[in-house]
């Protein structure tokens, strides 16, 4: 398969500012690739690097004048990563350079390579290597931070950086998109053409705008949906494997940041929740924290953890039984029995009614005590 050439593309989304460039494509192809693990993105960013040097040039950065983006994506960054990258550094040195921004007070803003600036600190380095670049004007912030930022990212940072860039160019909530992103992914799949959505992530804008209209997709539901495409994402991937990071309760989100729990692990493990169980939230808490505890101390596989999620939903439902339908048809008519019908009701009726119910209640007694 041939690469298309990541850094001429990006280098001319840099210099044309007469011209846009598609950066959609080109996050799009980045997804794409890493999704497959392609060994060759790799080769293609370390181009976009050596392209950027040869027009700006690499020179030694003062530490101190480098400001961490506001906008970064990986939002986990443990202190393990960052004594590990530190030791990589002090043994092979630093391999290749960062890529910072010039702002307009002097300083300057990381664009990639936070974890080489963090362990160079760590290392007491007074300067790193750096290929500084101005800030395109025909690409906004937000996307080049979504093309270089999203490489390693856990899901939860990942969820939350594709969020943050939906929520900014649609105007709507999480809770909005939730309910939106659901009742159109819904329609879609029931008129079968979830397979020509999917097709719709590796086309040009004008085409996903033109294949949207043609299933149906319009004002705002489209413009969710572009939102999503543009940043080369499947928006019923995101439904299912992105969206639900987001209401992870919080012991799980610090196991994700903190421990490296990983994203389908968390899904699985978030099922033990107080409600499912029928328990108060304190003890749910607890049950989750140990079973995660064991899937990271003992390296669970999914389908393990699933085994294990599943062992401890039978310890709190083995004895609860599904609701009968025939019982709850009982429960509603005799509801429905107002004290105006039984004025209405004959004397024999209401004896009979009586006797039955008197007899239903020894039944009843007799289950319940058992």
């Amino acid at each position: 398969m041939a690469l298309p050439r990541i850094a001429d593309r990006f280098s001319g989304a840099i210099q044309k500012t007469d011209q846009e460039q598609k950066i959609t494509e080109l996050q799009a192809e980045v997804e794409r690739l890493r999704a497959t693990q392609s060994p060759d993105l790799e080769i293609e960013l370390q181009k976009l690097r050596e392209q950027l040097q040869n027009q700006s040039g690499e020179v030694e950065i003062d530490l101190d004048l480098i400001d961490p983006n506001p906008n970064q994506p990986r939002q986990t960054i443990t202190s393990e990563s960052i004594q590990a990258k530190a030791r990589l550094l002090k043994k092979h040195g630093q391999i290749s350079s960062v890529i910072l921004v010039l702002q307009e007070n002097g300083r300057y803003m990381l664009l990639d390579g936070q974890l080489r600036t963090e362990g160079a600190r760590v290392l007491g380095w007074k300067t790193i290597r750096a290929v500084v670049v101005p800030m395109p004007r025909d690409l906004t912030q937000s996307a080049l931070i979504t093309f270089l930022g999203f490489e390693d990212l856990n899901p939860l940072d990942k969820a939350e950086a594709v969020f943050k860039e939906v929520t900014k160019s649609t105007d709507l909530t999480i809770d909005e998109i939730f309910t939106l992103l659901g009742t159109v992914l819904k329609r879609i799949e029931r008129d079968g053409n979830s397979k020509e959505l999917t097709h719709l992530i590796n086309v040009s804008t004008e085409k996903q705008q033109q294949g949207l209209e043609q299933l149906g997709v319009i004002d705002t539901e489209q413009s969710l949906l572009l939102a999503l495409l543009e940043l080369g994402l499947n928006p019923s991937s995101v439904k299912t494997n992105l969206m639900p990071m987001l209401f992870l309760p919080q012991d799980l989100k610090d196991a994700i940041r903190q421990r490296g729990l990983k994203g389908a692990h968390a899904l699985a493990l978030a099922t033990l929740s107080a409600k499912v169980l029928d328990i108060k939230e304190e003890q749910a808490t607890s049950e989750r924290i140990a079973a995660t505890n064991k899937v990271l101390n003992e390296n669970l596989t999914v389908p393990e953890t699933r085994e294990l999620i599943k062992a401890i939903k039978d310890k709190y439902l083995k004895n609860k039984k599904s609701e009968s339908k025939e019982v709850k048809a009982v429960i509603q008519k005799i509801k429905e029995l107002s004290e105006d019908s039984l004025q209405g009701a004959s004397h024999e009726q209401l004896q009979q009614l009586r006797t039955l119910l008197e007899q239903k209640l020894v039944a009843l007694s007799k289950v319940l005590n058992a």
